[in-house]
């Protein structure tokens, strides 16, 4: 699609939000929230102007509230929109819980769901002072929400690419958080989290895509690195090693938690009874999916 924003149709605020909401909703392989909202996120990025701003001065042209540059530069945004870039990669940002957490193609986008993993955490009976773990942390999501409602909580979280462990650090600062992030591969560097290599909660969000999926070449996916998406024939390679290797890193009595696949809950609850987890369940999201399964490591009892 050619994006002529100046076109003769276009003089006024409201005609371009028009014309930006159609050129969304034309793009058929997107999976758009709305795209009018899409369209006036794109609008405030490059202009700073919010929603009631553009109510406001709907119908003031264009030529009067915009710069050349800012013309350009919403033509060029809403271009990248449109080639499949999520709204996310293209802002910088997305907000998740109650923190605006940068963001960049090293990592996953955290998503809402993923918030189902945060609020069955803090469910839990844990000592005030709890030693927390998060395994592939990313943008840090989960550490800092954890952290952030749980302030007593030694919170810490691993990913093994650089780039997102700096990110993280990062988004701590800008949120203000106390936590901490180190490179590590799962569990190979845990030595270097204060001297303790034990944990009261370990969670995860991890791979868990087929390596096969259809789905990876689809939406916001497809921007999305592979190695925080696939893992092997079934997408449970990365889960399994989790599982088979956390036991090492829990206290007695503490929990695991993993976030999966919609079709995955029976396999990982299957996967953590026979490591000798107890307690073994699965939570729904929001949507009625099943989406995180956690259980509690009792030595003595395997």
């Amino acid at each position: 699609m050619v994006l002529n924003i100046e076109h003769p149709s276009i003089t006024h605020i409201q005609a371009l939000l028009d014309w930006a909401k159609l050129c969304i909703e034309r793009q058929a392989d997107l999976r758009f929230q709305s795209s009018a909202l899409e369209a006036r996120i794109l609008f405030t990025h490059v202009t700073g102007f919010d929603h009631a701003w553009m109510i406001t001065h709907a119908k003031d042209k264009i030529e009067n509230c915009l710069t050349p540059n800012e013309r350009k530069y919403f033509t060029e945004v809403l271009a990248q929109r449109l080639s499949g870039k999520p709204i996310a990669y293209i802002l910088g940002t997305q907000s998740f819980w109650s923190l605006n957490l940068k963001v960049s193609d090293c990592t996953l986008i955290p998503r809402q769901d993923t918030e189902t993993l945060v609020e069955t955490a803090l469910s839990l009976s844990l000592p005030a002072s709890a030693k927390v773990l998060d395994l592939g942390t990313g943008t840090g999501a989960i550490a800092l929400a954890l952290a952030k409602e749980k302030p007593q909580w030694r919170v810490s979280g691993v990913d093994s690419v650089q780039e997102a462990v700096a990110l993280a650090q990062e988004n701590a600062k800008l949120n203000r958080i106390d936590a901490s992030f180190i490179q590590s591969d799962w569990f190979s560097a845990l030595q270097k989290v204060n001297g303790d290599d034990h944990f009261d909660l370990i969670v995860t969000n991890p791979p868990y895509v087929e390596q096969n999926s259809e789905y990876v070449s689809q939406g916001d996916l497809r921007f999305e690195p592979l190695s925080a998406l696939v893992s092997g024939q079934d997408g449970l390679d990365d889960i399994r090693l989790i599982i088979k290797q956390s036991t090492a890193y829990l206290h007695e009595f503490a929990y695991l938690l993993i976030e999966h696949g919609q079709q995955q809950s029976t396999k990982v609850q299957a996967l953590l009874c026979e490591a000798g987890f107890t307690e073994v369940k699965s939570v729904d999201d929001l949507n009625g999916i099943p989406r995180v399964t956690m259980g509690r490591w009792l030595e003595s009892a395997f």
